[in-house]
């Protein structure tokens, strides 16, 4: 007994004293803080995976460029030093390969690194406009199966030309994937932007009755990246893109979340006024009545007027000021719901809420996803806004 009891504490020494067999240093490894993915014109450019002209006919049309940008082990500085229009360049690499598959093209760019390609601080995928169009189905897939790729990685869509997006140098901050991170995680913590990560996007493509957004960003002057708006999907196929005030009429249904963008309000020719969103609340009703399903969205918001122009305030003004904000808001979101509708796209979820509450109706008539949208795109949709101001803020006269 004594000798089974010595081996037993030397197996479980050798289990508790194991070292990493499949470690690699930090100095080992091309750390891709971001990619963009655009469609390339020509000719196969890479024949790693496969004998050139040898990929089956159709996919041989489609060939991706995919743009990486590679961190710089100590090179990357905690602070701003190192921007003002050069940052990426001193504290990133940029690369540029091709392939007819996100697979092949990573492949391809192996090929040209001697460390191992490494996605686990992938911060951000740029995909442009032209693809998204024609569906990211396949990127989706890639990007699923490699389990080094993290959920909460930002998938933006941009348009024509992604790479451009990487070869910003904003001078806040010396990389750009790690500024373009910080802008929509700000954007989400401000209200301004819906939680949408890649990881929800692909929840959102999978759960039936709803469809998924992203974020839309544009590149301004090389130096700054903007959220230009939130594209709309059918699907895994990008059918729209919302303007920036419709990105606040979107979160002012859906999310609730604190904050939010500010609108401004006129009650005549001269008076100008800004009204700043503190608190959101919105409830969402959905029912089906003789065959027929329709959807009711109260939004209720807390503001306070933060600025007003040529004029003074008094009790009278406040409570003309929420009727008139009431009535934007309801005439943006109207327009900004029809368009979705137009486009079969149910970014609002009223389809997983039918089914939920449905369930019968949904099991016999819907069943689908592509029914549903035929379905969405006539239903009756009434949208109600109510605006409290809360308090008032500085005047100008």
């Amino acid at each position: 007994m004594k000798i089974v009891r010595v081996h037993i504490i030397l197996l479980v020494c050798t289990l508790l004293l194991t070292g990493c067999w499949d470690r690699y240093e930090l100095e080992d490894r091309a750390n891709i803080l971001a990619l963009a993915i655009d469609l390339a014109e020509g000719n196969d450019r890479g024949d790693v995976t496969h004998r050139d002209g040898d990929f089956p006919k159709g996919q041989k049309d489609i060939l991706y460029k995919v743009t990486a940008q590679v961190a710089l082990p100590g090179k990357i500085k905690l602070g701003p030093e190192g921007g003002g229009g050069q940052g990426s360049e001193k504290t990133a690499w940029i690369l540029e390969t091709y392939g007819h598959t996100i697979k092949d093209a990573m492949s391809n760019l192996q090929q040209q690194l001697a460390e191992k390609l490494y996605l686990g601080h992938l911060q951000i995928i740029v995909v442009s406009d032209e693809i998204a169009k024609k569906g990211i189905s396949d990127i989706s897939e890639f990007l699923k199966r490699d389990y080094e790729v993290r959920r909460t990685a930002w998938m933006v869509i941009n348009k024509k030309d992604a790479a451009k997006v990487l070869r910003a140098a904003p001078p806040l901050e010396t990389v750009p994937a790690l500024y373009l991170a910080d802008t929509l995680d700000n954007a989400v913590r401000f209200g301004k932007l819906p939680r949408e990560y890649i990881g929800n996007f692909w929840i959102d493509v999978s759960d039936k009755g709803i469809d998924p957004v992203l974020p839309g960003v544009k590149v301004m002057e090389n130096d700054r990246i903007m959220v230009d708006g939130i594209v709309y999907f059918r699907g895994e196929k990008m059918v729209g893109l919302s303007s920036p005030i419709e990105i606040g009429a979107f979160m002012d249904m859906k999310e609730g979340a604190s904050g939010g963008y500010p609108i401004s309000v006129s009650l005549d020719d001269k008076s100008v006024y800004m009204i700043q969103t503190q608190e959101r609340n919105s409830n969402i009703n959905v029912t089906v009545k003789n065959g027929a399903p329709s959807a009711t969205i109260d939004v209720e918001i807390d503001a306070i007027l933060e600025e007003a122009i040529d004029v003074t305030v008094s009790g009278d003004k406040i409570n003309q000021i929420e009727k008139v904000a009431n009535k934007k808001m309801e005439e943006v979101s109207s327009e900004f719901i029809k368009q979705l509708q137009e486009q079969g796209a149910d970014v609002l979820g009223l389809g997983a809420r039918i089914r939920a509450k449905f369930g019968t109706y949904w099991d016999e008539e819907v069943k689908t996803d592509e029914k549903w949208s035929e379905i969405y795109k006539d239903i009756e949709i009434k949208v109600t806004f109510n605006y409290t101001i809360r308090r008032t803020g500085m005047s100008w006269e």
